[in-house]
């Protein structure tokens, strides 16, 4: 078990207060401090600046402050894990998605994995590719999902081919179905922002064409949307992302028989000996219509 000195350690740190922690933890003020004054005596340093008014950490206060999270972190999930042999797929399981994957494909399966296992709390978060891989190496995720092939090579992860997606360019309903190159480059593009997988194949998109157009940056594929349908100018978007769009005609396909681009989209785990049952049942859920079988390393 985790001795109790580092908890109180680690709740004064993170709330910047002796009186804050010890609020939290149902301790008195003076129990939290002799806490702290024992495992400094223990180290044989000091770990907290005491010259001014806020908790401030000194060098070894912020090494031990960083291996003290992640102790209680590893602790945490040992106990999760232990108690998970017991019962059903139930609890919290972490997912990150990047957009495409995440707002438009994932609230499906997510729905399906509650409709078989109710007890299971997804968490959700939402962001680039390169966030993505990040939080799944620092296992803040169980499961991470992006669409930048090029990223998805890391060896520090378990990483398997999800889905395959098709992108298009996209323009607004008063567009002419074909455009050639030269209109292509005078076109304003509603592009991604950095670390975004589709502004990748984006860049790689204008490389193949051999243009170099004006480019306006968001970093919502909705606000894209928006923009392109409002007649702002062109965009690469994936084919799930204008199901809706397409059907009522406010967005449409252009040079669809000679600009289609192929990618797929990744499933990534951290690379640990053991994963909870929540995180194994999605799993399990994602394997049946996935193009490559994702295994957990061990």
């Amino acid at each position: 078990m985790i001795n109790q000195g580092i908890k109180v350690f680690v709740t004064v740190v993170d709330k910047k207060s002796f009186t804050q922690a010890a609020e939290l933890l149902h301790m008195t003020q003076p129990a939290v401090s002799s806490y702290i004054k024992k495992l400094e005596e223990e180290l044989g340093v000091t770990l907290i600046d005491r010259s001014g008014r806020t908790i401030k950490l000194n060098p070894a206060g912020e090494i031990y402050y960083y291996y003290a999270k992640e102790m209680l972190s590893i602790n945490e999930r040992m106990q999760h894990l232990i108690q998970d042999l017991q019962n059903e797929s139930r609890g919290p399981i972490n997912i990150g998605a990047s957009y495409t994957y995440g707002e438009y494909i994932l609230p499906k399966k997510i729905a399906k994995l509650l409709n078989k296992h109710p007890a299971i709390s997804p968490e959700v978060s939402i962001s680039n590719s390169t966030s993505i891989i990040k939080m799944v190496k620092s296992h803040d995720l169980d499961i991470g999902i992006i669409e930048d092939e090029e990223r998805a090579t890391d060896k520090d992860l378990n990483i398997t081919r999800l889905l395959k997606d098709r992108l298009y360019i996209i323009g607004n309903q008063n567009m002419p179905d074909d455009l050639n190159k030269q209109a292509l480059e005078k076109a304003t593009w509603i592009i991604r922002e950095e670390g975004s997988g589709t502004r990748s194949y984006q860049n790689h998109l204008f490389a193949s064409l051999d243009i170099h157009p004006k480019t306006i940056t968001l970093s919502s594929t909705q606000a894209v949307k928006s923009s392109v349908a409002n007649g702002i100018g062109l965009t690469l978007l994936s084919s799930h992302t204008i199901e809706e769009e397409l059907k009522v005609g406010s967005l449409k396909i252009i040079n669809k028989e000679s600009t289609e681009l192929n990618r797929y989209f990744h499933l990534l785990t951290p690379d640990v000996k053991f994963h909870s049952k929540s995180t194994r049942t999605l799993l399990e859920l994602l394997n049946e219509d996935s193009i490559e079988t994702h295994y957990f390393t061990s």
